[in-house]
């Protein structure tokens, strides 16, 4: 009878547990895992269709790995941690104007000095390095994603094996461009819960303007962290959790809380859960192929399940990792290997990770469709979208000039 959009067997396990009745949620969710567990070894046939690619302007050529440089690819090499492009504060300044002046062509006139403009955004990401060999088609190249944004992609798409042990299972990252897409955390019917401006859903003067949405973190008994947006505290924030923040002026960042980030007259919104998975490009020793002390209890206590996590990378994009089968450790490692300097763990087992584009008919901007960033994702592609209210908080990826409902 609780709101919400999620089917009766995540309300019942949620209300077991939440009425110390654990134990029995526990017994149904090992007879489920057992039945769903995902193979080890194995070849997929291909890489899984990426949702709404675009054609880039010639302007713009995608880095792949067959035209990424040796430098280039050292750069996002995971085996040094300690990159020389990973910086442990926030990301950069917007780009501004520079003057170049170009060179006389001839003796006698020279001609005057002429204004270049960087181009909006920043620069495409840096192919994702492979664990696993022979490399499938495509693995670990960037795909372009979504609305052009300014002329350019906003989102890219790879795809790649997380580790070399579930060689069948594919990992998927969204690259996210926050000099030209708008973030914004929505409130949960249940976590947090409470009263809040904004709807437990995509408003309807936001959906013109809607590109994507993902799942947040944990539920908040368990993240050890807390929520802040609207102006106010939803639950208390906590000093060295792991903290993704959004700012007024549209920036982002994750890091610790008090330590990379902390609270100012600019942050709009903050959602911690529990502690840097990645920090100065090194995965936290905690996360093991075993865990579940730290990140989550998964079903029927196994490790390898459906996780997604975030991070944020030198230069300041965004990186979500998801996948069907994955640790605390290769979670960390695929965020890591995909350019994240600090990141955190978001929600974990299948009926909570979820991560949607959605499209618009030409002419219909109110009109969306949802697709989902792989087929295995277990929720609907119209999760998050209205009038269904969405049980756990979650974030929208907005192109410019969408209304501030919250």
């Amino acid at each position: 009878m609780s709101p919400g959009n999620q089917d009766f067997e995540a309300k019942w396990a949620d209300w077991l547990r939440a009425h110390h009745a654990g134990l029995l949620a526990q017994k149904f969710e090992e007879i489920y895992y057992s039945a769903t567990a995902p193979a080890k070894g194995g070849t997929p046939k291909a890489l899984n269709k990426v949702p709404m690619t675009v054609v880039v302007p010639a302007t713009t050529t995608p880095i792949t790995a067959a035209t990424a440089t040796t430098t280039t690819t050292t750069a996002a090499t995971p085996t040094t941690a300690t990159t020389a492009t990973a910086t442990t504060g926030p990301p950069p300044a917007d780009p501004t104007s520079t003057t170049a002046a170009v060179p006389s062509t001839t003796a006698e006139a020279p001609p005057p000095t002429v204004p270049t403009t960087r181009p909006p955004g920043l620069p495409p990401p840096a192919p994702v390095p492979l664990v696993v060999h022979p490399a499938l088609a495509g693995e670990g190249d960037w795909q372009p994603t979504g609305p052009l944004v300014r002329g350019r992609p906003a989102m890219y798409v790879a795809q790649f094996r997380a580790d070399d042990i579930y060689t069948s299972q594919i990992t998927t990252a969204v690259w996210i461009d926050p000099k030209l897409l708008r973030l914004e955390l929505v409130p949960g019917s249940t976590e947090p819960g409470g009263t809040w401006t904004h709807p437990p859903y995509v408003t309807t003067a936001e959906l013109p303007y809607l590109v994507a949405a993902f799942n947040g973190g944990f539920r908040f008994q368990d993240a050890r962290g807390g929520i802040y947006l609207e102006g106010k505290v939803g639950v208390t924030l906590v000093p060295g959790a792991a903290s993704f923040v959004i700012y007024k002026n549209g920036r982002v960042n994750i890091g610790a809380w008090g330590t990379d980030v902390s609270m100012t007259r600019n942050v709009a919104s903050v959602l911690q859960n529990v502690v840097l998975l990645v920090n100065h490009g090194r995965i936290a020793t905690s996360a093991t192929y075993s865990d579940i002390a730290v990140w989550g209890y998964t079903l029927g206590n196994a490790y390898v399940v459906p996780r997604s996590g975030i991070g944020v990378t030198a230069d300041g994009a965004l990186v979500y990792v998801a996948g069907p089968a994955l640790t605390a450790k290769s979670l960390a490692e695929s965020l890591q290997r995909a350019g994240a300097v600090r990141a955190m763990t978001l929600d974990i087992n299948p009926e909570w990770v979820t991560f949607n584009f959605y499209a618009h008919p030409a002419g219909q901007p109110e009109d969306v469709t949802g697709t989902k960033l792989y087929p295995e994702m277990q929720r609907p592609a119209d999760r998050y979208l209205p009038p269904e209210w969405e049980a756990r908080d979650f974030f929208e990826v907005l192109r410019p000039g969408a209304p501030l409902d919250g």
